[in-house]
């Protein structure tokens, strides 16, 4: 259910997307710059079109996540380095969380390995100050075992067990247990934070594609090196991806970080080359961060995308005048690439995320534009075609020809990318710990979809 604070998020994250949308395009339009320009083979639109989409949405994101944050909490981190009662095994590899009130405040402890072992403490915006108050005292007593002493006096005692923080009393029998809910919705963390700058530096390398055309080689060595910037300023790869074969999870070791980098660029690239019908990219990259949005915990920081987006796709669907378009460009849809995989990965390796998704249900949040790239990019191989080369050989290209109007196949394209994510979910649902249940059924699926692509290529070629 979406409260007032929910709202309030989407719809200053949609009219900052609008507002900036708004700039940029009257900034292209007036100086002739960053303007497509149709053609007779690939471009379908009528007229020239700005290709700022991909700014409004990033800067209608980074002034919203600002302003929210600045709005609705403040953060405080303790050392926690030298402690040792946070070496042992059981936790090191997934942050715990609790989450609890004192004298109508809020508080959260997050405890994470990954980030130098600190324990953040975030306050609720009812304070009145951030200066000299809320400081929290964190007392280890035992190994798994530490006391919170609050501003108020009061304390609560923790024990960490398999990854979870419960609460106990002082004759240590246990008072709670709980499911670890998101500490980082809202505030701007080192996931977000990392994941603002690395989209800054896609907006100017792409914008920079936007104007002079870019090769491929160079694009690609560009997508190596953002993904490997931020999986080394976040912290966030790919180490587990699942029970795929019924054998137990595959823990890719050594492998982790280059399988993750390789994920990430065929997304990026995947979510590029969709891009061919209006609101077509910006949907399919909706539609996954709206499931995991309102998923489990409601994610609020999410919420930013998702009212960015729309914002986006009032200008790009004509819903604020035809002749008023934009188009999201390679940088925008490298972005939104690159965004909708990472917040997979976010939220298929931590398991704390209410809104936690096992990572073969990520590929069904992807599947359209990733099951589509390899698709095409496989048959154009076969046919001795340079893959990366520009073709109407997509699927939205195939409707086309088949005498189906823009506007029906973008609603084909959304109700079935949510059929195959709700399909997804829904297995995980009912077989939460056999992955593979859900990894065969998606192969048949890819399966199915690859060869009647590969028929109907054929077929026109």
């Amino acid at each position: 259910m979406i409260n007032g604070l929910a709202l309030s998020i989407l719809l200053l994250a949609f009219f900052a997307s609008v507002s900036f949308n708004g700039f940029f395009r009257s900034i292209a339009k007036k100086n002739n710059i960053l303007i497509d320009i149709p053609d007779k083979s690939r471009k379908f639109h009528f007229r020239a079109t700005p290709l700022t989409g991909g700014l409004g949405i990033f800067f209608g994101i980074l002034i919203s996540g600002i302003l929210i944050s600045g709005l609705t909490d403040a953060n405080y981190s303790v050392d926690f380095s030298n402690k040792g009662f946070l070496e042992n095994n059981q936790f090191q590899d997934r942050p715990v969380s609790k989450n609890f009130e004192v004298d109508d405040k809020s508080y959260a402890l997050s405890l994470d390995k990954k980030s130098d072992t600190k324990i953040s403490v975030k306050i609720n915006p009812n304070e009145n100050s951030y200066l000299n108050m809320n400081v929290v005292d964190i007392v280890p007593l035992t190994e798994n075992k530490f006391k919170a002493i609050l501003p108020s006096g009061d304390e609560r005692i923790y024990i960490i067990n398999l990854g979870d923080v419960i609460e106990i009393s002082n004759s240590n029998e246990t008072l709670e247990i709980f499911s670890p809910k998101n500490t980082d919705n809202i505030n701007l963390n080192n996931f977000t934070i990392s994941l603002y700058v690395c989209a800054l530096l896609i907006m100017i390398f792409m914008v920079f594609d936007d104007f002079y055309t870019i090769k491929p080689i160079v694009r690609l060595f560009f997508q190596i090196f953002i993904s490997g910037l931020m999986i080394a300023m976040s912290g966030e790869y790919l180490s587990n991806i699942g029970n795929l074969f019924g054998t137990g999870d595959i823990n890719l070791g050594v492998f982790a970080i280059p399988f993750t980098m390789i994920c990430v660029v065929g997304i990026m690239n995947a979510f590029n080359m969709i891009d061919g019908l209006n609101g077509i990219c910006a949907s399919l990259a909706l539609i996954p961060i709206a499931y995991v949005t309102f998923l489990g915990n409601f994610s609020y920081g999410l919420l930013i995308p998702v009212g960015a987006i729309l914002g986006f796709l009032a200008y790009n669907l004509g819903y604020l005048g035809k002749r008023r378009r934009v188009f999201l460009g390679d940088s925008g849809s490298n972005m939104l690439g690159f965004a909708v995989a990472f917040i997979c990965i976010e939220y298929s390796q931590n398991i704390n995320h209410l809104s936690y998704i096992n990572p073969v249900t990520a590929l069904w949040l992807v599947f359209i534009p990733l099951v589509d790239c390899v698709a095409v990019m496989t048959v154009r191989v076969i046919n001795g075609i340079t893959p990366f080369t520009p073709g109407r050989d997509h699927l939205h290209h195939r409707l086309l020809n088949m005498g189906i109007k823009p506007k029906m196949i973008l609603i084909i394209f959304i109700l079935l990318s949510v059929f195959l994510s709700f399909i997804g979910f829904t297995i995980e649902s009912f077989y939460p710990n056999k992955e593979y249940i859900s990894f065969y059924v998606f192969c048949v699926f890819s399966i199915f979809y690859f060869l009647n692509s590969n028929n109907i290529v054929k077929k026109n070629v």
